[in-house]
């Protein structure tokens, strides 16, 4: 990109330095008075001028899109409103766990968000507990004195914690 300037007569000056950019961020143009030309005020010496090319701004924060669910393996989320091209990726990215994790998004040196600002933004992300079926007694027990304990149906001890009255000796 180049700067429109105000003043700028090509027949009197000749413009030098930094006259385009591609990035956010200020950059140097300099104008000296050719032959025959001098400044306002005397003197025929390069004046510096300062222009600058603002950030672009992102709209939005990303978001997850769609659901996670508990799988035993590690899980990422997809993010909705994400470019990698503007914003870089941090914090938790990855989990294995049920729970909320917490992701932070900063924006390139060329972008900042709708605010102005430009510091990281913290977005939560989940993985949902995974769905198991409740247990049920498998069977039946007749009353022989002793303590007894049912076998479960549907049990998984990888899944589920037992607990409760889990033996007895009488009938009920």
């Amino acid at each position: 990109q180049a700067p429109v300037w105000n003043n700028y007569n090509t027949t009197a000056l000749t413009i030098g330095g930094a006259t385009t950019g591609t990035n956010a961020g200020e950059y140097t143009a300099t104008f000296t008075p050719k032959e025959g030309y001098h400044w306002s005020g005397g003197g025929t010496e390069a004046k510096s001028v300062t222009w600058t090319i603002g950030r672009a701004v992102i709209v939005g924060t990303p978001a997850q899109s769609g659901s996670l669910t508990y799988t035993g393996s590690a899980q990422s989320p997809v993010w909705s409103g994400y470019d990698a091209a503007k914003l870089t990726l941090g914090g938790t990215t990855s989990g294995t766990n049920a729970g909320s994790y917490n992701a932070t998004f900063t924006p390139g040196a060329n972008y900042q968000w709708s605010d102005g600002t430009t510091a990281a933004k913290t977005v939560a992300w989940t993985i949902g507990r995974a769905s198991v079926g409740v247990p049920s007694q498998s069977g039946g027990l007749t009353y022989t004195g002793s303590a007894q304990s049912p076998v479960w149906s549907g049990y998984d001890a990888a899944k589920l914690t037992l607990g409760g009255t889990t033996s007895g000796t009488n009938a009920g």
